[in-house]
């Protein structure tokens, strides 16, 4: 039963590039890699998502939990802007939870489930705690 759980996790890892429907060429991942750097903004985050999330795999999705984390520990006071966005595109939803993982620092993991319980802007307390259930979700994965 062991070799079968495997042999499925596997095959689910192997088809992650393309569960949004296309695959990450070389190109892609070149520039989802350059973009990473630049993620310094909600909308640039968006952007990325956008143009490479094809490419949300391996080192460019390390640095894609980096990016998101300093949005959220840093640049707190621009939820807002991500809330607008989600609900024009719910899956950025998923994007962002999806980056809080494991690469996280802990003291940043402490800041985001500090602020998503403290300090939630109006109207986005679900998404606040879908926050907190992430990084719970990750200490026990970590532990």
């Amino acid at each position: 039963m062991s070799c079968v759980a495997y042999l499925v996790a596997v095959l689910g890892f192997l088809s992650m590039p393309l569960a949004y429907g296309k695959a990450c060429t070389e190109r892609d991942a070149v520039g989802a890699d350059a973009m990473v750097d630049k993620i310094t903004t909600w909308n640039a985050a968006i952007v990325a998502f956008t143009k490479y999330k094809q490419s949300d795999d391996g080192d460019i999705a390390e640095g894609y939990s980096e990016a998101i984390a300093r949005l959220l520990v840093d640049r707190w006071n621009t939820l807002p802007r991500l809330g607008q966005s989600i609900k024009r595109n719910p899956s950025l939803k998923g994007f962002v939870l999806r980056h809080i993982d494991s690469t996280l620092d802990t003291a940043d993991l402490d800041k985001i489930k500090g602020l998503s319980t403290s300090s939630c802007p109006a109207g986005m307390e679900t998404f606040c705690k879908a926050l907190t259930h992430a990084v719970a979700q990750t200490e026990r994965t970590t532990k």
